[in-house]
């Protein structure tokens, strides 16, 4: 027999030793270790037998009775007090399959946002077509409106002279 074995029979060795295997008797006698464990066991036992029951208060029957009047006169409560104190004491088990999926949901989404899979402004890619370099180019020159003013400044020709030269010093 193990040691594992003989942890089960330990306690039925100290209630009803006449059922207990010969195998775990044996164990017993030649393991030190469960030897130890049993005499430990036995030493609680033992304490256990000596320790006495403290006296209630002389006033329990009194003041139980006093309080099971108050709660008679009190009535019962409404739904509502009754659901309010089930959310507050209760063990709310009904309520944690509930609250599993709300944080997983908005873990998910949440987190695809994050991710850039979930965006409602993300633009619907369209069939690219083949266009030529030029074409590319000339459409960047008509849609970049600062570019065009800086290229019509180049072409300016008349330059006020009335201005100071920040380089001439």
């Amino acid at each position: 027999m193990t040691c594992e074995k003989l942890q089960a029979f330990l306690p039925d060795m100290l209630l009803d030793p006449a059922h207990v295997p010969a195998d775990a008797r044996q164990h017993l006698r030649e393991c030190s270790n469960c030897e130890r464990d049993w005499k430990e066991l036995q030493n609680t036992m033992l304490l256990l037998d000596t320790w006495e029951v403290p006296e209630p208060s002389p006033y329990f029957d009194t003041r139980l009775a006093a309080r099971l009047r108050e709660e008679k006169l009190a009535g019962s409560p409404g739904w509502m007090e009754r659901v309010r104190m089930r959310l507050l004491f209760g063990s709310n088990l009904q309520l944690r399959p509930l609250m599993a999926g709300a944080f997983a949901l908005i873990l998910v989404v949440g987190g695809g946002s994050y991710a850039g899979f979930v965006s409602l402004n993300r633009p619907i890619p369209q069939q690219q077509q083949k266009v030529s370099a030029t074409v590319k180019d000339l459409e960047l020159l008509d849609s970049n409106a600062q570019t065009l003013q800086q290229l019509a400044a180049f072409d300016d020709t008349s330059v006020d002279s009335s201005a100071p030269s920040s380089l001439s010093n």
